[in-house]
Protein backbone atom coordinates (compact mmCIF):
# COMPACT_ATOMS: atom_id res chain seq x y z
CA UNK A 1 0.00 0.00 0.00
CA UNK A 2 1.38 3.25 -1.15
CA UNK A 3 -0.12 6.12 1.27
CA UNK A 4 0.13 9.71 -0.92
CA UNK A 5 -1.13 13.30 0.33
CA UNK A 6 -1.16 15.49 -2.74
CA UNK A 7 -0.60 13.21 -5.31
CA UNK A 8 2.81 13.03 -3.80
CA UNK A 9 4.19 9.30 -2.25
CA UNK A 10 4.51 9.68 1.33
CA UNK A 11 5.11 6.22 2.87
CA UNK A 12 4.64 2.54 2.08
CA UNK A 13 3.04 -0.73 3.74
CA UNK A 14 4.54 -4.02 3.32
CA UNK A 15 2.70 -6.73 4.55
CA UNK A 16 3.77 -9.70 6.21
CA UNK A 17 1.72 -12.50 7.49
CA UNK A 18 -0.86 -11.07 10.49
CA UNK A 19 1.36 -7.68 10.62
CA UNK A 20 3.96 -5.83 8.56
CA UNK A 21 6.28 -2.89 8.12
CA UNK A 22 5.97 0.83 7.47
CA UNK A 23 8.46 3.26 5.78
CA UNK A 24 8.58 6.66 4.40
CA UNK A 25 8.61 6.72 0.60
CA UNK A 26 12.24 8.34 0.69
CA UNK A 27 13.35 5.43 2.87
CA UNK A 28 12.60 2.71 0.18
CA UNK A 29 14.94 1.36 -2.69
CA UNK A 30 13.54 2.40 -5.87
CA UNK A 31 13.72 2.02 -9.56
CA UNK A 32 13.60 5.92 -10.97
CA UNK A 33 10.62 7.15 -8.35
CA UNK A 34 8.80 3.44 -8.38
CA UNK A 35 9.76 1.69 -4.97
CA UNK A 36 11.46 -1.82 -4.98
CA UNK A 37 9.42 -4.67 -3.57
CA UNK A 38 10.34 -7.97 -2.63
CA UNK A 39 8.12 -10.97 -2.67
CA UNK A 40 8.94 -13.61 -0.18
CA UNK A 41 9.11 -17.67 -1.75
CA UNK A 42 5.97 -19.51 -1.37
CA UNK A 43 4.30 -16.67 0.64
CA UNK A 44 1.78 -13.74 0.30
CA UNK A 45 4.79 -11.51 2.41
CA UNK A 46 6.64 -8.62 1.11
CA UNK A 47 9.22 -6.95 2.47
CA UNK A 48 11.06 -3.73 1.31
CA UNK A 49 14.59 -5.50 1.71
CA UNK A 50 16.11 -8.32 0.18
CA UNK A 51 17.22 -11.42 2.80
CA UNK A 52 15.83 -14.07 4.91
CA UNK A 53 13.09 -12.38 7.25
CA UNK A 54 11.90 -14.34 10.45
CA UNK A 55 7.72 -13.82 10.45
CA UNK A 56 7.36 -15.82 14.01
CA UNK A 57 7.21 -12.64 15.87
CA UNK A 58 4.69 -9.98 14.73
CA UNK A 59 6.10 -6.31 14.10
CA UNK A 60 9.72 -7.42 14.13
CA UNK A 61 11.92 -8.40 11.00
CA UNK A 62 14.79 -10.25 12.34
CA UNK A 63 17.03 -12.07 10.07
CA UNK A 64 17.33 -15.20 11.84
CA UNK A 65 14.42 -17.04 13.52
CA UNK A 66 12.29 -20.71 13.33
CA UNK A 67 9.94 -19.84 10.38
CA UNK A 68 11.56 -17.45 7.66
CA UNK A 69 10.86 -16.05 4.58
CA UNK A 70 13.32 -15.48 1.78
CA UNK A 71 13.45 -12.52 -0.49
CA UNK A 72 16.20 -11.83 -3.64
CA UNK A 73 16.72 -9.62 -6.35
CA UNK A 74 15.10 -12.47 -8.40
CA UNK A 75 13.25 -11.70 -11.46
CA UNK A 76 12.02 -8.40 -11.99
CA UNK A 77 8.56 -8.31 -12.38
CA UNK A 78 6.72 -4.82 -13.68
CA UNK A 79 3.23 -5.40 -11.72
CA UNK A 80 1.92 -2.14 -13.75
CA UNK A 81 2.38 -4.23 -17.24
CA UNK A 82 -0.82 -6.11 -15.81
CA UNK A 83 -2.33 -3.82 -13.31
CA UNK A 84 -6.45 -3.51 -12.95
CA UNK A 85 -7.22 -0.47 -11.23
CA UNK A 86 -10.36 -0.30 -8.96
CA UNK A 87 -11.66 2.82 -6.95
CA UNK A 88 -13.05 1.69 -3.21
CA UNK A 89 -15.83 3.34 -1.80
CA UNK A 90 -15.99 3.44 2.04
CA UNK A 91 -19.49 4.41 2.79
CA UNK A 92 -21.07 1.29 1.05
CA UNK A 93 -17.86 -0.78 1.05
CA UNK A 94 -18.04 -1.02 -2.85
CA UNK A 95 -15.28 -1.43 -5.91
CA UNK A 96 -15.75 0.07 -9.07
CA UNK A 97 -13.19 -0.62 -11.85
CA UNK A 98 -11.57 2.71 -13.84
CA UNK A 99 -12.51 0.34 -16.62
CA UNK A 100 -16.09 -1.25 -16.88
CA UNK A 101 -14.73 -3.98 -18.89
CA UNK A 102 -13.14 -5.71 -15.46
CA UNK A 103 -15.04 -7.45 -12.84
CA UNK A 104 -15.46 -6.42 -9.50
CA UNK A 105 -16.82 -10.28 -7.94
CA UNK A 106 -13.68 -11.73 -7.12
CA UNK A 107 -12.96 -8.85 -4.60
CA UNK A 108 -16.20 -9.68 -2.07
CA UNK A 109 -14.83 -13.28 -1.71
CA UNK A 110 -15.44 -14.09 1.63
CA UNK A 111 -12.44 -17.05 2.38
CA UNK A 112 -9.05 -16.23 2.03
CA UNK A 113 -6.60 -16.57 -1.45
CA UNK A 114 -3.98 -18.88 -1.62
CA UNK A 115 -3.15 -22.39 -1.21
CA UNK A 116 -4.92 -24.66 1.46
CA UNK A 117 -2.54 -26.68 3.81
CA UNK A 118 -0.40 -28.78 1.53
CA UNK A 119 0.31 -32.37 2.19
CA UNK A 120 3.72 -33.39 3.69
CA UNK A 121 4.37 -30.54 5.19
CA UNK A 122 6.99 -29.91 7.88
CA UNK A 123 5.65 -27.81 10.63
CA UNK A 124 7.39 -25.96 13.21
CA UNK A 125 6.18 -25.05 16.58
CA UNK A 126 2.75 -25.96 15.17
CA UNK A 127 3.60 -23.25 12.31
CA UNK A 128 3.11 -24.81 9.16
CA UNK A 129 5.39 -23.37 6.19
CA UNK A 130 2.29 -23.15 3.66
CA UNK A 131 -1.06 -22.28 4.63
CA UNK A 132 -4.16 -20.23 3.95
CA UNK A 133 -3.69 -17.04 2.53
CA UNK A 134 -4.53 -13.73 3.84
CA UNK A 135 -8.07 -12.58 3.78
CA UNK A 136 -9.00 -10.39 0.21
CA UNK A 137 -9.03 -6.11 -0.10
CA UNK A 138 -12.23 -5.94 1.86
CA UNK A 139 -10.80 -7.11 4.96
CA UNK A 140 -7.99 -4.92 4.98
CA UNK A 141 -9.37 -1.52 6.41
CA UNK A 142 -9.19 0.47 2.94
CA UNK A 143 -10.54 3.55 4.61
CA UNK A 144 -7.76 4.05 7.19
CA UNK A 145 -6.28 7.22 8.45
CA UNK A 146 -2.62 5.65 9.15
CA UNK A 147 -0.51 3.82 6.31
CA UNK A 148 -0.44 0.83 9.30
CA UNK A 149 -3.62 -0.88 9.61
CA UNK A 150 -3.41 -1.01 13.59
CA UNK A 151 -1.48 0.23 16.66
CA UNK A 152 1.77 0.77 17.19
CA UNK A 153 2.33 2.64 13.67
CA UNK A 154 5.58 2.59 13.39
CA UNK A 155 6.72 4.46 10.25
CA UNK A 156 10.44 4.24 9.87
CA UNK A 157 12.39 7.01 7.94
CA UNK A 158 15.86 4.83 7.44
CA UNK A 159 16.91 2.14 5.86
CA UNK A 160 17.54 -1.20 8.06
CA UNK A 161 20.70 -2.22 8.67
CA UNK A 162 19.78 -5.67 6.50
CA UNK A 163 19.74 -3.11 2.97
CA UNK A 164 22.72 -1.66 3.91
CA UNK A 165 25.26 -4.74 4.30
CA UNK A 166 23.26 -6.14 1.50
CA UNK A 167 24.19 -3.33 -0.79
CA UNK A 168 27.62 -3.14 0.23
Amino acid sequence: MIRFSGGVPQALWFSQHASGEAFTYGATEKIGNRPVVYSAKGTHAVYAIPGDHDHAIPHLNLPVGFVLDHTDRGFMWDPILSAVAYRYYPDNQTFVPYDPAYSVNWLYFDGQWGDDTLPNQTSIFGQTKYSDGPNGPKFKDLNRTKICPSDPCVVMPFRTWKKERTML
